[in-house]
């Protein structure tokens, strides 16, 4: 059946599934809430504990993952700014909650583009 959204114990995943595997399967919106997740993971960095993103990874996430987003010079400058903005610690890295931060940020931009709200 469907996934809980309960915390696993570590290192277990839901009916043993990868997360690419999990990331194929379920409704528009499931898929894509694994693609914001993955796309975290695909650039942060550390070796043990929680991964972050260094401003350089953020760029590079930035370039790949939202290049459609970011067509001008100037979304690429507010860009750097959010990565201030989520940034709540000052410490030049961004935590997954801070990443999440940002997605929400980016969702209301196109929900105000695209939605006309």
């Amino acid at each position: 059946m469907g996934q809980s959204l309960q915390p696993e114990p570590s290192g277990e995943r839901s009916g043993g599934m990868k997360p690419a595997e999990m990331a194929e399967e379920g409704s528009g919106l499931e898929r894509g809430l694994h693609a914001i997740v993955g796309s975290f993971y695909r650039y942060a960095k550390g070796s043990e504990g929680p991964k972050e993103l260094d401003q350089a990874a953020f760029q590079t996430l930035l370039s790949k993952e939202l290049s459609h987003q970011l067509t001008n010079p100037e979304d690429q400058e507010a860009a750097l700014d959010m990565f201030k903005k989520v940034d709540a610690n000052n410490d030049q890295k961004i935590s997954f909650d801070e990443y999440w931060d940002l997605i929400v940020e980016i969702c209301r931009v196109i929900r105000r583009s695209n939605y006309n709200e």
